[in-house]
């Protein structure tokens, strides 16, 4: 802690400028209070700042001065946008302890009334602060290393109990120990050998974050090698690996103990976790699955970015019919972002009472994958696994056949390894325009990635790296 930042995050009102005071004088470090350091810059308040130019140029300014802030030990408060630009995130994140500051609503409202701060949407007080904490706190979280509910506290009683939650202890060496036992535990799994020594560096050092896809199998995953090359590039001092376990309600407690902050889902555990988790996203209940886990402070947030994988990629393509092949988790998440698409989805099974089951959820059409003849759909998305690489059994058949399908049929298969299935190929072969597995795999990465770690990845930086 004596050689890193202190970085305070969150909305205004919850006592950033404050508790940083008080955390710099007990530690004898300098304290950076952005707003003011803001002001003194430009020679000017925020409210002419933001009168001149609104919000974005006073972004700009504050990224500017963000971007140039010094490496060393210092307290540095932030103002509460401060997170919402990604570049902001990465020079924040660099050398930093990242501690998110919240507070009831109504405290909030009692420390910001009637100050000169310019509104940031033009809604009464106690709205704007509702609407812009509900906005900005999956951002916050993603960034934070801990959090503390600042309410009802003095600013030297909250300096103190931050320092006392921060500096080395037995919590510490609780962390170690849990860690070493999952470390130890993961090299008695598949994992590539080369794994194995950046996983064992992080046991004497939890402020290495670790992340992992959970699944069973999830060796195939292409996610640890992609997320550990962008940790590098980044600076992000954290690895990614695999999980792979058949029992996430006997895992997951162990990984929040070994200081785990994030992990992707996958099969079969997408359903299984819900239960498991204190608070998930909207989408992700409406889809019935989760492949995202945030792990903070004793808490577990649950989050579906599948949707917006296929959601991404089927921009500027228009049609009135979508076929959805399959009715397992990655179905759901196909149905529901066709759906925002505006598309109407149908779902086609092997097994029809399955489909049955998901069509009653989301009140759509459903039948066997032998009624794919009676449609005549604009799109279609495979969402089985027929054509994946490892299931030998079915790696070089397709989930209908390639004889059905027209050239104005579009072709989304969500299926990644290999990059060019069986059924693309099929397609290309009949005419149809196709949508790889890949960009599937791409965008929901990068959701994911900002989802856990708050920063915004270009789905180009990815791309260049697996094909």
């Amino acid at each position: 802690m004596e050689d890193r930042r202190i970085v305070l995050i969150g909305y205004r009102g919850t006592g950033k400028s404050s508790i940083g005071k008080n955390i710099a004088a007990t530690l004898g470090f300098g304290h950076l209070d952005l707003d003011a350091l803001i002001e003194e810059t430009e020679g000017r308040t925020i409210p002419e700042i933001f009168a001149e130019g609104g919000e974005d140029l006073f972004r700009s300014i504050e990224s500017g001065i963000i971007a140039k802030l010094s490496d060393k030990p210092a307290v540095i408060s932030t103002g509460g946008g401060a997170i919402l630009r990604s570049g902001n995130i990465r020079s924040l994140r660099r050398n930093s302890q990242i501690i998110l500051l919240t507070s009831t609503e109504e405290m909030i409202a009692k420390r910001i009334g009637g100050t000169a701060r310019p509104s940031l949407t033009g809604l009464p007080l106690e709205e704007e602060i509702h609407t812009t904490l509900t906005e900005r706190m999956p951002q916050y979280r993603a960034v934070a290393d801990l959090v503390y509910d600042s309410t009802g506290k003095t600013p030297r009683q909250a300096a103190s109990e931050i320092l006392q939650i921060i500096r080395p202890g037995k919590r510490l060496s609780d962390e170690i120990n849990a860690r070493q036992k999952l470390v130890n535990w993961v090299l008695t799994t598949p994992i590539p050998a080369a794994a194995h020594e950046p996983l064992q560096a992080t046991i004497p050092d939890p402020s290495i974050r670790i992340y992992g896809i959970l699944g069973n199998p999830c060796m195939h995953s292409l996610s640890p090698p992609i997320w550990n090359r962008l940790f590098q590039e980044l600076e992000i001092p954290a690895r990614n690996t695999w999980f792979e376990c058949p029992d996430p309600a006997r895992f997951i407690p162990a990984a929040e103990k070994a200081g785990v902050r994030g992990l992707s889902v996958t099969i079969p555990h997408k359903g299984r976790v819900m239960p498991l988790l204190d608070e998930i996203r909207k989408d992700a209940t409406v889809i019935g699955a989760v492949n995202t886990i945030l792990l903070l402070d004793g808490k577990r947030y649950g989050f579906n970015t599948d949707w917006k994988g296929i959601y991404r990629p089927l921009e500027g393509i228009s049609g009135e019919v979508a076929v959805i092949l399959g009715a397992g988790g990655a179905a759901a998440s196909a149905v529901y972002a066709t759906s925002m698409r505006g598309f109407t989805p149908i779902i086609l099974n092997r097994t029809v009472e399955r489909a049955r089951e998901m069509g009653r959820h989301f009140g759509v059409e459903t039948g066997a994958l032998s009624d794919f003849t009676r449609y005549h759909p604009d799109l279609v998305i495979n969402t089985t696994s027929v054509g994946m690489k490892s299931h030998t059994a079915a790696a070089n058949q397709t989930p209908i056949p390639v004889s059905s399908l027209t050239p104005d049929m579009h072709i989304f298969d969500l299926v990644y390894t290999p990059a060019e299935t069986p059924l693309l190929r099929g397609a290309l072969d009949k005419g149809c325009s196709i949508i790889p597995g890949t960009e599937m795999f791409i965008h929901q990465l990068i959701e994911q990635f900002k989802v856990l770690t708050g920063i915004d990845i270009p789905a180009d930086t990815v791309r260049r790296w697996i094909l």
